[in-house]
């Protein structure tokens, strides 16, 4: 498990200064602090080993021979970007020099062609034969997210929305279980808060598959309903205007930009499809539209599509309790509170209450505080079964292994968000459910 956390922790570090690089250059404040958490990932990934080897695999990153997965599609992007700059494996030896950490970078994100100088950080040195490298249990369904990652970055940066590639996408998910809840509602607390329409288009995707599987939708049916959860948000993507992104709250004229994605996707979605393929269309245009009529677009008295509607539900639970550039995320608690307060006017009632029987009353990923004192994670245990572990025991203390704990009989005092308990549900989740597909 600790090397998933600190492997995680230090691509994390990484990845934000490279992000930092590309928006900020490196004279600005914000570079130097993230190259400063970055020296510290080094130096606890680094602790009480002679040297570190991180493996760039065809689709994962591995810490020595062990599999990152969840780190992996976390940081997709990042790893297609080492796979482009030819970068096999990286060395991390302790002491690592803060000038070649910025270097290394500079390379992943493509502002510089130097490779680290210093020696502390080594490139193409140690690759691990890939017979020795640990698969995972639930690969296939990892590979497939990542897929539906690229897929929808193919349509970035003014290119052609590909829709075959997202059908594929779709069918790859299926195949590798997404419509059954555990691994769905496990690989969708995955979050890339520097890639968030990417992230939220797969897990409202992921979301989307196993409400429609919960409410008996079957075969084609279910496959059309994820090829419109995965493509709901694509006039985001194709826009990439700066008011998508902006921190704080929106104005009159950035919201009128914002306002123009669901349109923006339907136009680029029937572009990309022939006849009989408007359906991922519609889900594009209405996402966005209440039962009642309201919302955007202005769709008049005519009802929303079946699909458009189930959307709308998971769309707006994991917007909800992700972090955007506006406002800091939610618990799943609150989310779903959410969801019931808007039944029957903002959303289909009867979906609602559908997602919360499929969801619990504590999604897994969920963190609580017990009366106790212990903060525990709550995972998918089998036939719908919600099991929970030990994170932070009575006195606050980080467990290094979590301990499995029964909730029957406990009292929660308090559902808490990620960042105030200090753990990553994505990464523990991986690791305490085991094999899974």
């Amino acid at each position: 498990m600790m090397n998933e956390l600190s492997g995680r922790s230090f691509l994390r570090a990484l990845f934000h200064v490279g992000q930092r690089i590309l928006r900020t250059g490196t004279e600005d404040a914000s570079f130097h602090d993230a190259l400063t958490a970055l020296e510290r990932a080094a130096e606890m990934l680094t602790s009480g080993a002679d040297e570190v080897t991180l493996t760039v695999g065809d689709d994962a990153f591995f810490l020595g021979t062990a599999m990152l997965p969840h780190a992996s599609i976390e940081f997709n992007g990042m790893l297609r970007d080492m796979q482009s700059r030819s970068i096999d494996s990286v060395t991390i030896l302790p002491g690592t020099d803060r000038q070649d950490l910025a270097d290394l970078a500079a390379l992943i994100c493509g502002t510089s062609p130097d490779v680290p100088a210093g020696g502390t950080v080594r490139l193409n040195e140690r690759p691990i034969p890939t017979v020795e490298l640990e698969s995972h249990p639930i690969s296939g369904l990892r590979r497939t997210y990542a897929s539906s990652l690229d897929a929808l970055r193919s349509a970035s940066g003014g290119q052609a929305l590909e829709f075959d590639r997202a059908v594929s996408a779709v069918d790859g998910l299926l195949s590798g279980g997404a419509a059954e809840p555990g691994p769905s509602l496990m690989l969708a607390t995955v979050r890339n808060h520097d890639e968030t329409t990417f992230y939220h288009s797969v897990n409202v995707c992921l979301l989307a598959l196993a409400l429609g599987r919960a409410i008996g939708l079957e075969g084609d049916r279910l496959r059309e309903l994820g090829v419109g959860a995965l493509l709901h948000d694509i006039g985001r993507v194709l826009l990439d205007d700066p008011s998508l992104h902006l921190q704080g709250r929106l104005s009159n004229e950035d919201w009128a930009v914002v306002r123009l994605h669901p349109q923006e996707g339907a136009q680029a979605i029937l572009a990309a499809t022939g006849p009989g393929q408007e359906t991922a269309a519609l889900v594009a245009l209405e996402h966005h539209a209440r039962v009642d009529g309201g919302g955007y677009p202005d769709l008049g008295d005519r009802e929303l599509h079946f699909y458009s509607r189930v959307v709308a539900v998971v769309d707006a639970y994991d917007a909800i309790t992700s972090h955007r550039p506006y406002r800091p995320a939610r618990t799943p608690n609150e989310a779903l509170s959410v969801l019931l307060d808007g039944a029957g006017t903002i959303f289909d009632g009867d979906l609602v209450r559908a997602f919360i029987a499929m969801m619990g009353v504590y999604p897994p990923g969920s963190l609580l505080r017990l009366d106790s004192g212990e903060v525990v994670m709550v995972t998918a245990g089998e036939e719908g079964r919600r099991d929970a572990f030990i994170v932070r025991d009575m006195a606050g203390t980080e467990l290094q292994s979590p301990e499995p704990i029964s909730l029957e009989g406990r009292t929660v005092t308090a559902q808490l968000l990620a960042d105030e308990v200090g753990v990553d549900p994505a990464s523990l989740l991986e690791v305490l459910q085991g094999p899974s597909n």
